[in-house]
């Protein structure tokens, strides 16, 4: 089994134009890649490059490359949104630092009131919204949600970004990503499970992206612990306001009604749902994610280009066993650079 160390490591700074390499950029010293779930723009890169002339940054993209034993692992599509150009010892480069492309809907606004007919399919208008901010390349699961009334209830100057992703948690799917080869993504959030796993690590494992440094964080955050979660949604469109409970009655969990009686969370009042279904999904994710204890933990490894967004990963062995929802990881892009993951795991107490 080969350590980290003992990979073959290089790096590779592509630059597209329409989608085809033409250049590429010379990288100075080591370079970083991120992505984390909590931010509206889930990719980022930061690293010093020595630029092509040619380039153009508001249309071409950079796409590092990593390589490793001779394979090749895309990072992600990039729009260097900041340069800085610096001259340092008789080199010229710049301090580079680039978004991925959420970017490109959350820079785009619409300029009148968008208007969606009742009936219509969400997924429909979610690609439609998309090709307006310039992404044609898409991975969609489809969903049969349709609007239960006309909307227009988004003001001018809304970036594109935002509707999406309000959209998307009507209907209960993850928030707008984009993968290591430049498409989007539109799928439902999974719950963290042993069905879902994608990756595993921990000690005697023979694949060599296994390997887990000995220093580890974990922090337990039991405070304003609910059981009982309510969602509302209420137009003057419905006959009828809608409401959906969701409750932890599991007897296993010391957190259900049936061990501390019923406590409840604040009320959640959505403007809009799809359905009484959606919203009872809404509900019950709610419950999901919140009927117990949220344990943080984050874990250094040897780097792994096959993570991409909100993975399902095992911990094995002494640390920290248990399923987990990955919500963020970066790459420290260098010869012996580590990977970060910041871990989320339910704990049902």
């Amino acid at each position: 089994m080969k350590s980290n160390a003992a990979r073959e490591f290089s790096l590779r700074y592509d630059i597209l134009r329409g989608g085809v390499k033409y250049a590429e950029a010379k990288a100075v010293g080591s370079g970083a890649v991120s992505l984390d779930l909590r931010r509206k723009i889930k990719r980022i890169y930061s690293g010093d490059l020595v630029l092509p002339q040619e380039i153009q940054r508001l249309t071409d993209r950079l796409r590092p490359v990593l390589i490793l034993d001779g394979e090749e692992y895309p990072l992600g599509h990039f729009i260097l949104t900041s340069v800085r150009q610096i001259r340092e010892k008789g080199n010229f480069f710049c301090r580079c630092e680039g978004y991925g492309l959420c970017f490109l809907a959350q820079r785009t606004r619409i300029e009148e009131k968008l208007f969606i007919p009742a009936g219509e399919r969400y997924i429909d208008w979610i690609q439609a919204l998309l090709r307006q901010c310039g992404v044609s390349s898409a991975i969609v699961e489809d969903s049969p949600e349709v609007f239960s009334t006309d909307r227009e209830d988004w003001e001018i100057g809304t970036s594109v970004l935002d509707i999406i992703n309000g959209l998307l948690d009507e209907i209960s799917y993850q928030s707008l990503w984009f993968d290591e080869d430049g498409a989007a993504h539109i799928g439902a959030i999974l719950e963290p499970s042993v069905k879902n796993i994608r990756h595993r690590y921990g000690p005697g494992r023979k694949d060599g992206y296994s390997l887990i440094k000995e220093a580890y964080i974990r922090e337990d955050d039991l405070f304003d612990v609910c059981n009982v979660f309510i969602a509302q949604c209420e137009n003057p469109e419905l006959k009828t306001m809608m409401r959906a409970v969701s409750v932890n009655d599991d007897p296993d969990s010391l957190l259900s009604i049936f061990r501390q009686g019923r406590i409840m969370a604040p009320p959640v009042r959505l403007d809009n749902i799809s359905s009484q279904d959606a919203l009872q999904r809404y509900a019950d994710r709610m419950c999901w994610q919140s009927m117990a204890a949220s344990e943080t933990t984050v874990i250094r490894t040897a780097l792994n280009p096959r993570h991409r967004c909100g993975d399902i990963l095992a911990l094995e062995g002494d640390l920290a066993p248990g399923v987990y929802e990955e919500i963020g990881w970066a790459m420290e892009l260098a010869p012996g650079g580590l990977m970060e993951h910041t871990l989320r795991r339910i704990l049902y107490i």
